[in-house]
Order: structure tokens, then sequence, then C-alpha cells
């Protein structure tokens, strides 16, 4: 079985919003966000990368990645089913998506899901290519704390 990366289309909306309905339940269950209206913005803004993430040809979750200035990225969303996790996938899928844009990273971690703070926590202290990685402030209410760190690049030391 092999993981990859597609990315998502506009015409692909409603597919998109379909998944991220139950995951903004999970991750911001008290914040008023139409996972339609969303899933719609996400695909039609020039500074933002969709992706499926796919096992062979299953879908088995989505990441969207904010294009910052100078360089620099955000992972906006990350979300692998409830019935694909605990398998590995997610590590590879966030070493896929994290290695495709080399350089400087963050990101926020949701304060509603336990999951996702450990899975974060021990994820990026396992993925080759990670550097100066650092714990901060949330970037909204709706999280606990936030990561900073570099992506190695594959002609990087």
């Amino acid at each position: 079985m092999t993981l990859s990366l597609a990315l998502i289309m506009p015409r692909e909306q409603a597919l998109l919003a379909a998944a991220m309905a139950p995951y903004f339940k999970e991750t911001a269950p008290h914040a008023a966000i139409d996972p339609t209206e969303r899933a719609g913005q996400m695909l039609h803004r020039k500074d933002v990368t969709a992706f499926w993430l796919r096992k062979d040809s299953a879908r088995i979750g989505f990441a969207i990645v904010l294009n910052l200035p100078d360089d620099r990225r955000e992972l906006s969303e990350f979300c692998i089913l409830p019935q694909h996790r605990r398998q590995g996938w997610g590590q590879e899928a966030a070493c896929l998506i994290l290695q495709e844009f080399p350089g400087r990273w963050r990101m926020g971690l949701s304060k509603s899901s336990r999951q996702a703070v450990a899975f974060w926590g021990t994820c990026l202290s396992l993925l080759p290519g990670i550097r100066d990685l650092r714990e901060g402030a949330p970037f909204t209410g709706h999280q606990i704390k936030s990561y900073t760190f570099d992506v190695a690049g594959a002609h990087d030391d």
C-alpha cells in the first residue's frame, strides 16, 4: 500500500466539505465554522495548497497548506479520517507534506483534540529533516499551543 498526495480540485468542494464537517466537530466543537464555506474558501485562495491524503486509491484524509510570505508555510488543517488512524499513515502523510515544501513552517494545535496534541508532539520529534522545533503560544482561541520549525530540503546539509 502506498500513501500519496493529490491536489484537491475546486470541483471537489463538496467532498472536502463532507470530510471537514466531522474534523471541525473534533477540533473546534464550539466554533461556528461552516464546512462548505470553509472548503470553498480554501479551494479558491491562491495562497493555499489543498491535498487529499490517499492510500492507494482511497482518500484517507486531507491537508491544507497556507503559503505565507517569505517562503514560509502553515499547516492550517490536517486530518486522517478516524477509521485510518493509529496505522502510521498520519506520520507518513506529515512527512510527505513537509518534504514537499522545505523551509520555515508553523502550525497551531487544537485544544479540543488531545489526540492531535499527542500525535504532533511525537511526530515532529521523529520526522527526518525537522530542525529548530519550538513550542509557542496558540494563534487562535481554539488552540492550546503552536509549533514552529524548519524543514531541511533534499540538498541541505
